[in-house]
């Protein structure tokens, strides 16, 4: 019973693997350079961020639009029992406001910040996305390397299964001991079922960061193993490149373009009016025709604009404290991300690598001495355990690494 329990389990786990398998032919082989450029191109959310920078364009449009004149015509000294033509006045002129004191240029000039300040979220946008993916990317990747190493290592575990099966039957070992394999077996095929689950959700997470609703499952290609290092950027380069900074930059030179605009509009309006009158004069028989002209200013006997001056002042001041706060977060964010780096770039060649070779050796010398010489059965239970346990740290140990370039490059700025 307890053998047929066992080879249903192991069959079930490799259904499943199986199962996850078969999709190899349908699927999307994906790079992360491809990955990448779907997000970019695809990613609602980014093209939402995109968006925005086509309304602050428009309010720029907008801030440069000249006023509209304005047509006035009317009649004055309207009577009964008057010629139309000869007593009656009339009145055509046109008002155009004018703007020869820095107003339309101060409310051009603060919209171009904006746009500038919504050009660096889009960046900021971007670089997060491009982040997002790549640690997506690897976690899928490493998911998929551990499902594939668990269903392997399922396969090769039911040939030892099957062998001390056999010589169960022939009575050179007892039957404690298949039990102990066949309790390892089931607890592999365990631990395959969830590793092809944990792929299944890796991948997901994968299409939901790239936007593409399309696919269903993808082929990772690339390697695990590309360890190349990397030299690290100045502080200066960080602080040039990093969308956040760009974003503080631009926020602090609106607020000042802001407060120039306050300070611009508190100058007084002009207003030109020209236009064409038809009047009756004193001891004439006929109508006159006259021009008129006039400018009128609003006098600034009151300071309007006191108060939103003082509150551009106060908003210049916030942004410049910003800037300060970006200029660390930024710094700490970055250092972080470079010793993250190295100290995995330092696990990678100093343990990862090595601890995987010394598992490999130890687990084919086990099983080779218990097929020849009848070694300990817990000697190569422990030792396939081992080296099953040092293959899985070390895929988790490479995805760390890569994922930790990905962090690194996204401190930096860099967005490719």
């Amino acid at each position: 019973m307890a053998l047929r329990t066992n080879a249903r389990t192991v069959r079930g786990a490799l259904l499943i693997i199986g199962v996850a398998g078969s999709q190899l032919e349908a699927q999307q082989a994906l790079s992360l350079r491809d990955a990448v450029d779907q997000a970019l191109a695809s990613r609602p959310s980014l093209k939402a961020e995109a968006e925005r920078v086509g309304v602050a364009e428009g309010m720029r449009q907008q801030a440069g639009a000249l006023p509209n004149p304005e047509f006035q015509f009317q009649n004055e000294n309207l009577r009964p029992g008057q010629t139309y033509s000869r007593d009656v006045d009339t009145l055509a002129y046109v008002v155009q406001p004018l703007d020869v004191l820095g107003k339309r240029g101060r409310r051009v000039e603060a919209a171009q910040q904006t746009v500038v300040r919504t050009q660096a979220e889009y960046d900021l946008a971007k670089l997060r996305t491009v982040r997002d993916v790549k640690l997506a990317y690897w976690a899928a990747l490493g998911a998929q390397q551990s499902r594939e190493l668990l269903k392997s290592t399922v396969a090769n575990f039911q040939q030892i299964v099957d062998y001390n099966t056999a010589r169960l039957r022939v009575g050179t070992i007892a039957e404690q001991d298949v039990l102990r394999v066949q309790l390892e077996g089931e607890r592999l095929a365990i631990t395959a079922n969830l590793a092809a689950l944990r792929a299944s959700r890796a991948e997901a997470d994968l299409l939901r960061q790239i936007g593409d609703g399309t696919a269903t499952s993808v082929m990772l290609t690339e390697s695990l193993d590309a360890a190349a290092g990397r030299p690290p950027a100045t502080t200066d380069v960080v602080l040039m490149q990093r969308p956040e900074m760009k974003i503080a930059r631009a926020s602090l030179e609106e607020a000042r373009a802001r407060a120039r605009l306050q300070d611009a509009l508190a100058r007084p309006d002009l207003t030109l009016t020209y236009g064409y009158k038809r009047t009756q004069l004193p001891d004439t028989a006929a109508a006159a025709n006259t021009s008129i002209a006039a400018i009128a200013v609003r006098v600034p006997l009151f300071d309007r604009n006191a108060g939103n001056k003082a509150a551009a002042s106060a908003e210049t001041r916030r942004q410049e404290a910003l800037l300060a706060a970006t200029q660390l977060d930024v710094l700490a964010d970055y250092g972080a991300a470079a010793q993250e780096y190295a100290l995995r770039h330092t696990e990678v060649i100093g343990t990862l690598q090595p601890m995987r070779e010394h598992a490999t050796n130890i687990s084919s010398i086990a099983q080779a001495v218990y097929v020849q010489a009848g070694g300990d059965l817990l000697r190569l239970l422990d030792a396939q355990r081992s080296r099953l346990d040092a293959e899985l740290a070390y895929v988790q140990g490479m995805v760390e690494y890569q994922q930790s370039i990905a962090n690194l490059e996204a401190a930096e700025g860099v967005t490719r």
